[in-house]
């Protein structure tokens, strides 16, 4: 699976902000399935709740990437977020089955 390239990724975030939507709906054209893109920009979030919407209305899933802090998994979890990249895959697990999202072992 391939992601947007940048041009892309600023196309979902200038849709984000409500302009226009032809560059988001080529990219949803061309077939891709996800934008991954980066969590922040600096302190400045890259990824809100209308990025994320604008790209589900678009069929596009959205993941972040490098998201290695519990904070930052969580508020990404709350605006509906369908992946995060981390570096911190305990750190991950623990704010996900926080919220019964990670699979427990079942017994065999």
């Amino acid at each position: 699976m391939h992601g947007p390239r940048p041009r892309g990724v600023m196309a979902l975030r200038a849709r984000s902000y409500g302009g226009p939507t032809a560059k988001l709906v080529r990219l949803a054209a061309t077939g891709v399935a996800c934008a991954q893109v980066p969590y922040g920009l600096g302190p400045v979030p890259f990824v809100t709740e209308s990025f994320i919407a604008h790209a589900h209305e678009l069929g596009l899933k959205v993941h972040a990437w490098t998201v290695n802090e519990p904070g930052p998994m969580d508020r990404l979890l709350d605006l509906g977020i369908d992946g995060i990249m981390t570096d911190e895959l305990v750190t991950l697990r623990h704010v996900m089955a926080a919220r019964d999202l990670w699979p427990q072992p079942t017994a065999s």
